[in-house]
């Protein structure tokens, strides 16, 4: 099944070419439902969906009072983004918290994603990597794909090509969107692996078949405006320029 397409979250700005995004979970839709768990938590994730907010809230917490961890990770993200009205980050940030502290892979993650972008404490490179990292071990995608962001394109002080290459490598494996968008951009550029428009081609095409959204369109765009990979078709790149809009495709302007 073809997943929803992600929003950019404006409030993150990373400069320079966009790159990646933070992306809402597609909670909503769900393969395999095992028990009543899953099942109630499905339901809560419908609820939000369809815009009855708090009554998915108040099975989610519900769950989580019940040790549910995956209801308390999914309402960590909903008052970090704001489904519930204001984004509160101190919400996000101390459920995020209690759930490393319960040992929760997905939280490792994001307890790295509040160091990297300073959600409720100092911003921390360091400390982002250490979280990521562990996180990553443990077989978190967004925590690969994250570090492989860091190593090839945003901080040069990190800049590992072959290491990034990995966790994408390692993430795209998982058929994780972004990072295949991330393949496309190295192949595009010739970053760590030999130049090929094809496989750019081919990774832009997946990511945006698996949801990846604004930037991977904006990406496939590029294909078949130049013509790269691909026989250039203006009017279809046009149609995923539109599209990229849509989702909320932005690049930050250096200031």
């Amino acid at each position: 099944m073809i997943k929803p397409p992600a929003i950019v979250d404006k409030s993150i700005e990373i400069p320079g070419r966009c790159y990646a995004m933070r992306m809402m979970p597609h909670e909503e839709d769900i393969a395999n439902i095992y028990d009543k768990w899953d099942k109630a938590y499905a339901d809560a994730m419908k609820l939000i969906v369809n815009g009855k907010k708090n009554e998915g809230k108040e099975i989610l917490e519900n769950l989580y009072r019940r040790k549910y961890n995956r209801a308390g990770h999914t309402l960590s993200y909903g008052y970090g983004a704001g489904w519930f009205g204001e984004p509160d980050p101190k919400k996000y940030l101390a459920l995020v918290y209690k759930l490393v502290l319960k040992g929760y892979p997905a939280a490792f993650s994001d307890y790295g994603f509040c160091y990297d972008c300073g959600i409720g404490v100092k911003k921390s490179m360091r400390w982002a990597l250490y979280w990521y990292r562990k996180a990553a071990d443990l077989g978190v995608t967004a925590a690969m794909v994250n570090l492989a962001q860091i190593y090839l394109f945003r901080d040069e002080k990190y800049r590992n090509v072959q290491l990034g290459l990995l966790y994408a490598f390692m993430a795209a494996d998982y058929d994780d969107e972004e990072a295949q968008n991330l393949l496309g951009l190295c192949y595009e550029e010739g970053l760590g692996v030999q130049k090929d428009f094809q496989k750019a081609y081919l990774y832009f095409s997946l990511a945006v078949e698996n949801g990846a959204g604004a930037c991977a369109e904006h990406n496939l765009a590029r294909c078949f405006r130049k013509g790269q990979g691909i026989e250039k078709d203006l009017k279809v790149a046009e149609k995923y320029e539109r599209l990229a809009k849509k989702h909320g495709f932005y690049i930050k302007k250096e200031k």
